[in-house]
């Protein structure tokens, strides 16, 4: 199995959306692939995949308190999204707030994401297993990482988030993680330019996978689904289906 983290430094750089639509490529690759909501403060992939909190049994809140196993929290949405090959499967995290308040005053250890993955593996033998983290520079988040192979860290063309994402790879460098920049959001005036990609990389010192132009419809659609399954010759959806096929091959 592989484990996938999508990170960034700050919120609203389209983090979950490209977590569910590179799940959802995925999965129509032919993978058996599950997507875990670790944004545990502000949990929003269920949103995108149209899970309402009422369906779900059992969050991953519930299985950090030992209330249920790792097993009872998952939710095959392969149907529901109309995924025609491969499996997706979905393990959400709670929106009350007294739940939210009580897992930011728990401490982590690394072996605990690890014991995720390795349930994860064990129960649903998959093909990959990709964490939706918080984002920015905090424990929970670089531990996340920690357990992953390689992490995606997205990032929007705007001076603090540059600086930021300069900051957040540093860390990663510094223990020794492989990850790849993805530009998220870019104006339409900067993804003209021929040389984009190699020259942030060159600013933030880091591999930049590749980019995706802003794209209104795109942001307006987060509430609607994934956008890769209803609208796959879209230049987004393009784009996401070439970011898991270089994935496929990691």
């Amino acid at each position: 199995m592989f484990v996938l983290s999508i990170h960034s430094y700050r919120g609203g750089t389209g983090k979950s959306t490209t977590t569910a639509n590179i799940a959802a490529a995925l999965a129509s690759l032919g993978y058996k692939v599950a997507t875990v909501d670790l944004d545990l403060s502000s949990p929003g992939l269920h949103v995108i995949y149209n899970v309402n909190q009422s369906d779900l049994n059992h969050t991953l809140n519930d299985y950090i308190y030992d209330r249920c196993s790792l097993n009872e929290c998952v939710v095959d949405i392969t149907n529901e999204l109309g995924i025609p090959n491969g499996k997706l499967m979905f393990v959400g995290s709670s929106m009350k707030p007294e739940e939210i308040s009580q897992l930011m005053k728990k401490d982590y250890e690394e072996s605990f994401y690890k014991q995720i993955a390795h349930d994860m593996e064990k129960e649903l033998n998959l093909d990959y297993l990709i964490f939706d983290t918080h984002p920015g520079i905090v424990e929970d988040t670089i531990l996340a990482v920690l357990s992953s192979d390689i992490s995606l860290v997205l990032m929007r063309m705007d001076r603090q988030d540059i600086s930021g994402t300069f900051l957040l790879t540093k860390v990663l460098r510094r223990m020794n993680k492989v990850y790849y920049v993805l530009l998220n959001m870019v104006p339409p005036e900067l993804a003209k330019m021929p040389e984009l990609t190699e020259d942030v990389s060159k600013a933030i010192q880091s591999p930049v996978l590749t980019f995706f132009p802003f794209q209104n419809d795109v942001l307006s659609h987060r509430s609607k689904g994934v956008f890769m399954l209803n609208h796959p010759t879209h230049p987004y959806s393009q784009g996401i289906q070439k970011v898991a096929k270089i994935i496929s091959k990691w």
